[in-house]
């Protein structure tokens, strides 16, 4: 298939004279200044700032385990995070929704299909403008 097939759908989203990943700004916008804490359902995140065009948000596994792991979405877009364990494979998951493009809420985790706290925590949001 060719590039100008894929470019006919959305100019946007794969243009070959300028690679995705080039001149892209990132700024952490929010951190999370207990991570081992438990996260439960209706925590406000607020960024710092609205310029941005995609949001990277960097996760721990647990609020016991800080290995983190990263997930991306679109300005303007709530996210489903979700990951499998590594110690036993159950589905770790968390939805958090846009209130405004500088304000998120969590919802309750879940691993497997019961609620949890302490899965799916998040330390960071990165801001990623294209320039």
């Amino acid at each position: 298939m060719s590039n100008s097939v894929l470019m006919d759908k959305d100019e946007n989203i794969l243009n070959p004279k300028i690679p995705r990943y080039e001149k892209r700004l990132r700024k952490v916008l929010w951190t999370n200044s207990n991570p081992s804490q438990e996260m439960g359902a209706d925590v406000l995140i607020n960024l710092s700032s609205d310029d941005y065009d995609e949001l990277e948000w960097v996760c721990a596994y647990s609020k016991s385990n800080s290995n983190n792991f990263s997930v991306s979405c679109l300005k303007g877009n709530s996210i489903l995070i979700s990951i499998a364990s590594y110690t036993d494979g159950a589905l770790l998951r968390r939805i958090i929704d846009r209130v405004t493009d500088t304000q998120y809420k969590t919802q309750v985790a879940k691993r497997a299909t019961a609620d949890t706290s302490d899965h799916v925590i998040p330390v960071k949001v990165i801001g990623i403008k294209n320039s």
